[in-house]
């Protein structure tokens, strides 16, 4: 599948997960496209819906535990995926990806969609969030239905502030009816109280 038809985060969608899956040059592929195209606020973090998916029975190419970094700072996101190869040893599955995407939505688009990353294991320390998986979960996971993740979990929209003080010319009242002006002291109707004489019952 061509990557480069893809010019925005968002358009990602199961086909192109399901091909990204199949091999490490084709999830290489989409890792560097990502790299090219993500920007703040344009929903990166559907990156990981696809490397979660490499936590699944979907992929039959990964030995050993998996481990997904992401790491960053208010600038950039990077993402380092590796696998153990025994005795403590690690080894990279891909070069280091580099998003020009600030680590925080990275968090919040963990923090908003869980089931992104299932079935891996979440944890974060700081300006850390490490995404892991056991070999014996892996062989064992099903890949999780596909779901259309909500765009607004994954960015931040922005909010609409209204004037407190709106001219009633600009934004007449319902019905296009003005609120009515006071009326002057002399036009209103007064008011007359009249003490009772002795004697003088409440119908006098």
């Amino acid at each position: 599948m061509d990557y480069a038809a893809l010019s925005r985060c968002t358009e990602l969608r199961d086909a192109h997960i399901v091909q990204a899956v199949s091999s490490s040059d084709a999830m290489e592929a989409l890792l560097a496209r990502f790299s090219e195209i993500a920007a703040p606020n344009k929903g990166a973090p559907i990156i990981l819906a696809a490397l979660a998916r490499l936590g699944t029975t979907a992929c039959d190419w990964i030995d050993g535990e998996l481990r997904i970094e992401v790491s960053g700072d208010e600038q950039k996101t990077k993402i380092a995926v590796s696998t153990s190869i025994g005795a403590g040893f690690r080894e990279k599955l891909f070069p280091d990806t580099v998003l020009r995407v600030p680590f925080e939505e990275f968090a919040r688009g963990v923090a908003r969609a869980p089931k992104l990353i299932e079935p891996l294991s979440v944890k974060q320390t700081g300006k850390l969030i490490v995404l892991t998986v056991t070999q014996e979960i892996r062989r064992t996971s099903l890949p999780p239905p596909m779901i259309q993740i909500d765009p607004t979990s994954l960015m931040v929209l922005p909010r609409m502030v209204v004037p407190v003080d709106i001219p009633q010319d600009v934004y007449p009242m319902t019905g296009g009816a003005k609120a009515a002006a006071p009326a002057p002291a002399a036009e209103r109707p007064r008011v007359v109280l009249r003490r009772r004489s002795k004697g003088e019952g409440p119908g006098s």
